[in-house]
């Protein structure tokens, strides 16, 4: 078999999640895919072959991803070309974005491989949201019309919530020959059991920290105006006064980065927001077994409806209380009493419910062990046989 993914490998972790489980059913793995600074070409990692094409990605206007994306198309459809004729892959998968990659197999698909494109994103709403409407219905119209050519040229295809299925369907996909496998983090990452080495010492700052009356809230990842970062900052500036020692931490880098510092100093709340920068697995991983609560502050809009963050499953797979911004994509999975919902966009509505989760500590054990409950029924290694399941059907493998 073989991946195609336009990111880095094995830093996407979803990626390299997917290419162990397709090795440990008895899988010869082979996976193409950017190649970032200092980098091999080629290697062999943890018996997954990884072919690295020339092609970096940066963050920037419409032309540059546009530039980028067709960059690697052409390298990628050439090598997949030549491994296909010397590996004879009976199976291609290809991740998105973009969607159109999926043309990649064009040549080993006419010679016999089955092809699975995993739809991570839908891209129209993404790129509506991402892009100046400028741009017009010329460009989403477009993209729409790459997604669905996509759909109809691969033998089976994947997505992450039943939202984004459903989408496909409106737009006149088959559903039938799509499935569902929610983006859930893997089992071996992120088990709260692995990190009992840290348990002593959390232990010992968690109770400093009470006899101080700190509260830490904790939000990671890309930090781009979209996912709301700036409201956990307003919502900060509105709480200070009630809970004294709260500290707002953030882990991760993006364009949006100095907008959000910026407002933390012209609201006054400079001392209780921390940017720890872009840090080692390891430290993130005790900044959230740290933290009093979780936030996922993302705004509502089109793509964000649909989809669900990584982050979210993290937290709740780390056993810590979240609050979220109550997005469609989420309630459906999510009852009331597992997340604490707040209406996306709204700085107010984020502060009382930050000063709710300080107030009720104790019930915010009992919506941690309702948000596992519900994390139990999609936790990787259940995800993980649906997956796998789609490839048996597709090839005729019993095991």
């Amino acid at each position: 078999m073989c991946i195609v993914r336009h990111s880095y490998y094995p830093a996407e972790l979803n990626v390299k999640r997917e290419a162990e489980a397709l090795r440990d059913d008895g899988f010869r793995l082979q996976v193409i895919c950017l190649r970032g600074e200092g980098e091999a070409t080629h290697e062999v990692i943890d018996g997954v072959e990884v072919h690295r094409l020339p092609v970096g990605h940066q963050r920037g206007r419409i032309l540059r991803y546009l530039f980028e994306y067709n960059a690697f198309f052409t390298l990628a459809s050439w090598k997949l070309w030549a491994l296909h004729r010397r590996h004879k892959f009976r199976a291609i998968q290809v991740n998105t974005m973009p969607d159109y990659l999926v043309f990649t197999t064009m040549l080993p698909k006419l010679s016999g491989a089955k092809v699975v494109l995993h739809m991570h994103e839908p891209m129209p709403e993404l790129f509506g949201t991402l892009f100046d409407r400028s741009y017009g219905k010329l460009i989403v119209g477009a993209i729409k019309r790459a997604e669905r050519s996509s759909l109809r040229f691969a033998d089976r295809a994947l997505t992450v919530t039943r939202e984004m299925r459903d989408n496909f369907g409106a737009r006149g996909a088959d559903v039938d020959k799509i499935t569902v496998i929610v983006n859930v983090p893997d089992d071996k990452l992120f088990r709260l059991e692995r990190y009992g080495h840290l348990a002593d010492r959390i232990a010992a700052v968690k109770r400093e920290e009470r006899r101080q009356g700190k509260f830490r809230v904790l939000c990671h990842g890309a930090i781009e105006e979209r996912y709301g970062i700036d409201l956990v900052v307003r919502a900060v500036a509105k709480v200070k006064d009630r809970i004294p020692g709260i500290e707002f931490r953030i882990m991760g880098k993006g364009d949006y980065l100095p907008q959000v510092l910026d407002l933390a100093k012209e609201l006054r709340v400079g001392d209780h927001v921390k940017y720890l920068g872009f840090v080692p697995f390891e430290t993130m991983i005790e900044e959230i077994l740290s933290a009093d609560v979780t936030v996922v502050p993302v705004r509502s809009n089109p793509y964000s409806v649909l989809v669900h963050t990584n982050k979210m499953y993290e937290y709740v797979a780390l056993q810590k209380p979240v609050v979220i911004s109550r997005l469609r994509s989420v309630a459906a999975y999510f009852g009331e009493d597992s997340l604490v919902f707040f209406d996306p966009g709204n700085a107010d509505d984020l502060a009382e419910k930050l000063r709710y989760v300080f107030a009720h500590p104790e019930e915010m054990a009992g919506r941690i062990a309702k948000a596992n409950e519900v994390y139990e029924t999609y936790r990787w290694d259940r995800e993980k046989q649906k997956y796998l399941g789609v490839y048996h059907s597709l090839l005729d493998i019993h095991p």
